[in-house]
């Protein structure tokens, strides 16, 4: 039997996947948020650095803005800076290697209630 086939390993797909949904409805329901990470992430990288962490721009974000999307009650989710940072360098490719990048695998998240 693979590990894949074991029940276990079937939930932590679907958290990963619920995940990923998550991240689409939000980029959804907030379209300035891919845009403003961009804003961010171009400056600066005009301003010399090769590389930058999303999180900090995430943080940069909460702390120096009033932007917000509401998910989960945050004011903005860090569950999605692996996908900004994967989505951002696909839509400007001038970002293209500005985040360092892990491979994404499925991990239990046991203690998620939403």
């Amino acid at each position: 039997m693979n590990l894949q086939e074991l029940p276990l390993f079937q939930q932590l797909s679907m958290q990963e996947s619920k995940l990923l949904r998550q991240w689409m409805t939000c980029k959804t329901q907030n379209p300035w948020l891919l845009p403003k990470l961009a804003e961010m992430a171009l400056e600066l990288k005009r301003l010399g650095h090769a590389r930058y962490s999303m999180k900090g721009i995430f943080e940069a974000l909460r702390w120096e803005t009033r932007y917000t999307t509401d998910d989960l009650g945050l004011k903005i989710n860090n569950n999605y800076t692996a996908f900004a940072a994967r989505d951002l360098m696909q839509l400007y490719p001038e970002l293209n290697g500005f985040f360092a990048l892990r491979e994404q695998k499925p991990h239990g998240n046991f203690g998620q209630i939403h």
